[in-house]
């Protein structure tokens, strides 16, 4: 969907039967929704983190946009669309990969973990009550030996209390060991979301300071309708409406999850209110520009899969209000 805003601004800012204000409405209410579609899922990435966990995520619907992202960039790259409208799809499907990424690290890779270090800690746990029984009753037998054996055993004795206090403690250390294992886990995790952060705002600053220089190249290359390829069109179209048909159905697995859970824990709600005026804001701003049954016609599976998630959005939204989260 950041790929189709991009798209939306240049083809605005191509088009001149419009009036000017049209355009600059147009392009500043596009840029409010490519902020909103830059940020959308750092909010998600940054609870999951929090947490520790991605119960909460539809593993369905981060697949979904993951699949839908593709669809946009082959379609752009299809079209010999502006190289920013490129630059931020691929941005924005390393964005959906890195979450899709760690809600299926955090389900399966770091409960792993966390069932290893379980184990281990009950088993040195048995091991040391096995070993603190053993060490009292032979005490009480040294206790109950005649004064001079006893007295003869008594550096025994505090020997094995030595033992015992290692062997007791022992699950302690073992403890110890664990929580420093889990600690590792999360620098790992903080390392991969600091480097989503950086790749994100140089790719975003990046694509921005490159989007003129592109648009001007784009307008003196711009192949004519008459050698266009009519197979590449379709295609790129049939990609388009796969990409809108995929965005459409994406949230319907995560609803249907906060149905059977209900519960909306895990889930952030940044999520779904960044998406709802991510989705709208780029709809106005195709809408403002015109509203010619000519010019919005290739824009119909855009907008279908910008408008129609929003009614999805705003029930999830609504299960917020109903569920706990």
């Amino acid at each position: 969907m950041l790929a189709l805003v991009v798209r939306a601004l240049a083809d605005a800012s191509a088009s001149g039967t419009e009036s000017a204000y049209a355009q600059a409405l147009s392009t500043t209410i596009g840029y409010v929704s490519l902020a909103c579609w830059i940020v959308v899922m750092f909010p998600q990435i940054y609870l999951n983190y929090q947490r520790k966990s991605g119960e909460g995520v539809s593993l369905v619907m981060m697949a979904a946009w993951v699949c839908g992202d593709i669809f946009n960039i082959a379609g752009a790259l299809m079209q010999d669309l502006v190289a920013s409208t490129v630059i931020i799809g691929t941005y924005y499907l390393f964005v959906d990969s890195t979450l899709l990424y760690q809600t299926i690290y955090y389900r399966i890779v770091y409960k792993a973990h966390l069932a290893k270090d379980a184990v281990d800690l009950g088993t040195n746990n048995a091991q040391g009550a096995e070993a603190e029984a053993e060490a009292e009753a032979e005490a009480e037998h040294l206790i109950n030996s005649s004064q001079t054996i006893a007295a003869h055993d008594d550096s025994q004795h505090n020997g094995t209390q030595q033992v015992v206090t290692m062997q007791y403690s022992s699950p302690i250390a073992a403890e110890s060991s664990g929580a420093h294992s889990l600690d590792v886990l999360p620098s790992v995790m903080a390392g991969v979301l600091s480097l989503a952060a950086v790749s994100s705002l140089v790719v975003m600053l990046g694509a921005l300071l490159f989007a003129p220089a592109s648009d001007n190249n784009n307008d003196n290359d711009k192949k004519s309708p008459e050698h266009s390829v009519p197979g590449s069109q379709i295609i790129a179209q049939a990609m388009g409406t796969a990409s809108a048909v995929i965005y459409i159905m994406s949230y319907v697995p995560q609803a249907i999850q906060n149905y059977q859970r209900k519960s909306c824990e895990g889930l952030s709600i940044w999520l779904f209110l960044l998406s709802l005026m991510g989705n709208t804001t780029y709809a106005l701003a195709i809408l403002v520009v015109s509203l010619d049954p000519h010019y919005l016609a290739p824009y119909v599976p855009w907008l279908l899969g910008a408008l129609v998630p929003c009614l999805i959005q705003i029930y999830i939204l609504y299960q917020f209000y109903m569920y706990p989260h």
